[in-house]
């Protein structure tokens, strides 16, 4: 966790792509850290929304663990100017740290 950041609680680990878009324009999300599984799945989102592509592009940095990122979104995330990282350590936050952003 980097020092003086905060971390955004989803709805659920599965959230949706308008929920990330959420947490970007409003609450001012600028890391993603996100199981391969969720991720592959806004990745693949982001080929037919172009808000949501734009977004991603934005980020400072997006950060796959667990499972291995398919190879088809990491291609299109690498492509498409997505700052992606794939493997490594992952952090894991404890559920009391977590904060939500509140309208």
């Amino acid at each position: 966790m980097y020092h003086g950041s905060c971390t955004i609680q989803p709805t659920s680990l599965a959230f949706t792509s308008e929920e990330l878009l959420d947490m970007i324009t409003r609450c001012g999300l600028n890391r993603l850290n996100q199981f391969a599984s969720f991720l592959g799945h806004h990745l693949r989102n982001s080929k037919t929304n172009p808000r949501l592509l734009q977004a991603l592009i934005q980020l400072d940095e997006i950060h796959s663990a667990g499972l291995a990122l398919g190879r088809e979104e990491e291609a299109w995330a690498l492509q498409n100017g997505i700052n992606i990282r794939v493997g490594g350590i992952s952090v894991i936050v404890s559920w009391h740290l977590l904060t939500r952003c509140l309208p």
